[in-house]
């Protein structure tokens, strides 16, 4: 698994959290983990409270991949949880500065050798041994630079095939060796050459920026559905080894010249990233119809995708009680399929409830500033390893929410509202507010996931000893 990369590229923080405590009557749930009693049934007590959760899906759901961050490209021709995948990705490249001019040649003594795509590879989800293939065409959309273009929306581009690749994905770490340049972790497309061409002999249309967009609208990489696949596959169009190179031969007062010649992604240049999901017949679209007792199994897919939601109403009417620890779990459901092997489950899961308004906002009382900059340590949703009751590896997710808990029964006027949970790509809260525990949480913006990375089936509302569950250690007033 590689890092998840921030939203927004924003020197010192990308988040301003800031924070007021006053809710003094649960200051004893700031206990760290090793400082919690041990249960001895006289003083400390623990209990779990079973939970009501439901599948929801979102296929409307569209996110907005910064031009700092991994682009997904590829298809998922058939995930039997989640069904099909399909990711293109649309970039211009183009002079970093104008007029740009290419070598100085004689008379139609230019030639354009070669022309070639080089995509920086960062890693893969789902099975990099089936074979993919990838096309380029040229855009007819006009790209702004200082837009933001949704994971929803297939760009416009022309039926003319400027390249093609097939690759398989466990081959893009492999070293390459070219012109004056030996690299790994490429893909590598060679393009067709008139355009290029036509650039050298016309000084006119690399004069200026605007007159190179009126020639050429930039390159829509294109996955090819009909030739299937079964991975996305994620590239840096920000790196320094992405571009398009151009390989030059000239000759000048009888003396011959090899160069090549690199368009990259530059400050101005757009970018976007389309991951469209296709249900089919896969499970999930067995499990919607949200049932008043709740779902078995609980499935999330990373954003763009689905979430689940979860009440608890064991915690309505609970009695006043110190909360040491209150802590959700939830384990995933052990499988032993090939396809399982090959797609790995979210990096984390993130929880949020809503408010009397009906907007999201995180867990009241539970994030707070030390909690956002330690990259939620306490506060949970990262994947861990654990072993269900069969002995079988599986991945286990927990959410200490436990200033949450001690509040409600605190104050049992205090809504015990259902809590969403899903894998997004990252989470942004656009409005300051201050929640039922004086804490003033300030907008922010964190990333968590590389976009559409990772899918898993969770124990839900079950019998199962790994169903999801809320633990508590208390002790009585």
């Amino acid at each position: 698994m590689y890092k998840s990369q921030f939203k927004f590229a924003i020197a010192g923080s990308l988040i301003l959290f800031f924070f007021v405590v006053s809710c003094t009557k649960i200051d004893t749930t700031t206990l760290g983990k090793d400082l919690i009693p041990a249960v001895d049934n006289i003083h400390t007590f623990d209990t779990s409270l079973s939970v009501i959760a439901n599948n929801f899906d979102n296929l409307g759901e569209c996110d907005s991949v910064s031009r700092n961050d991994l682009h997904a490209l590829g298809i998922i021709s058939n995930d039997p949880l989640f069904g099909k995948t399909a990711a293109n990705i649309y970039v211009e490249f183009k002079p970093l500065a104008y007029p740009f001019t290419f070598p100085d040649h004689d008379n139609d003594s230019i030639i354009i050798d070669s022309v070639v795509m080089v995509l920086n590879y960062g890693d893969s989800f789902g099975d990099s041994t089936v074979m993919q293939k990838v096309n380029v065409y040229p855009l007819t959309f006009n790209f702004n630079p200082d837009s933001i273009y949704k994971t929803c929306n297939i760009l416009d581009y022309k039926p003319i095939l400027l390249g093609t690749k097939t690759y398989f994905p466990y081959e893009l770490n492999d070293s390459i060796h070219s012109f004056r340049e030996n690299a790994t972790n490429q893909l590598r497309i060679p393009l067709d050459k008139s355009n290029a061409q036509a650039w050298a002999l016309d000084p006119s249309i690399t004069a200026s920026d605007s007159a190179f967009k009126a020639n050429f609208k930039g390159y829509a990489i294109v996955s090819d559905e009909g030739f299937g696949g079964q991975a996305l596959n994620y590239f840096g169009l920000n790196s320094a080894s992405t571009r398009v190179s151009i390989y030059v031969r000239t000759s000048k007062a009888n003396v011959k010249d090899t160069s090549v010649m690199e368009f990259p992604m530059g400050s101005y240049s757009g970018q976007a990233n389309s991951i469209v999901r296709s249900r089919n017949n896969s499970e999930i679209t067995q499990h919607l119809s949200q049932p008043p007792a709740g779902d078995e199994d609980i499935y999330i897919q990373t954003s763009p995708g689905n979430y689940g939601e979860i009440k608890i109403p064991g915690l309505t009417g609970l009695s006043n009680r110190v909360i040491h620890r209150a802590e959700l779990i939830m384990d995933q459901e052990y499988s032993n399929t090939t396809f399982d092997q090959y797609f790995n489950v979210p990096n984390r899961l993130f929880l949020d409830t809503q408010d009397s308004s009906g907007s999201y906002i995180p867990i009241p009382c539970d994030i707070n500033a030390t909690e956002a900059q330690s990259g939620f340590s306490t506060f949970g949703g990262r994947a861990k390893s654990a072993t269900d009751a069969g002995g079988n590896s599986i991945s286990r997710y927990t959410f200490n929410i436990t200033r949450y808990v001690q509040n409600l029964v605190t104050n049992p006027g205090n809504i015990n509202g259902k809590l969403r949970l899903r894998a997004p790509y990252y989470i942004s809260y656009f409005k300051g507010y201050t929640d039922r525990c004086n804490q003033f949480i300030a907008p922010f913006a964190l990333g968590i996931n590389v976009i559409a990375n990772g899918r898993v089936k969770l124990s839900g509302t079950n019998n199962r000893p790994s169903a999801m569950r809320l633990h508590i250690v208390y002790s009585t007033l």
